[in-house]
């Protein structure tokens, strides 16, 4: 039997099963039956197919961005003073607009250090967040900055007079 013969007779079995493959379905799903759709973009879950991981991280992620709308961060003062509150929040879920707070928090402390290692692991949630498999995750950082430990040391030289000025 040639291997046209089999596809026929492969794709003839499906059709008799009810699994018959669309036109434009590719051959290899004709020959060995259909995988699942990749889901690529926002909203192609519906209330049978939403990973249950998904929807906790979702949960968790909202509820820290309420936390962040309901806090006072207006002032210098109320940020230092909730620096303990951002960094229980970051436990709860790692969302970069408690990153961003936190290290602007620790800035307006003078807790450079501490500033430094929020931009590290600011930019290594970035990353993470950048290969994660749900869209819903990746598009947290669209338009957020990156922040770099040099830019905190800038920042610092700045604040103490010793920045280098361009002549």
């Amino acid at each position: 039997m040639g291997i046209r013969h089999w596809i026929r007779k492969r794709m003839a079995e499906e059709a008799e099963d009810g699994n018959d493959t669309p036109p434009h379905g590719s051959i290899i799903n004709a020959i060995f039956g259909r995988q699942p759709p990749t889901l690529h973009a926002l909203g192609e879950y519906d209330h049978d197919t939403y990973p249950p991981e998904l929807e906790e991280l979702l949960r968790r992620r909202a509820e820290v961005a309420h936390e962040l709308m309901e806090m006072e961060l207006t002032t210098r003062q109320s940020r230092i003073a909730a620096i303990p509150q951002l960094q229980a929040l970051l436990r709860t879920y790692p969302h970069p607009l408690a990153y961003e707070t936190l290290i602007h928090a620790y800035v307006d402390a003078g807790r450079w250090d501490e500033a430094r290692g929020a931009a590290f692991a600011a930019r290594e949630r970035r990353t993470q967040v950048s290969r994660s498999p749900y869209v819903e995750i990746r598009c947290e950082i669209d338009r957020l900055n990156e922040w770099s430990p040099e830019e905190i040391d800038l920042m610092r030289a700045e604040r103490e007079g010793t920045a280098p000025t361009a002549s």
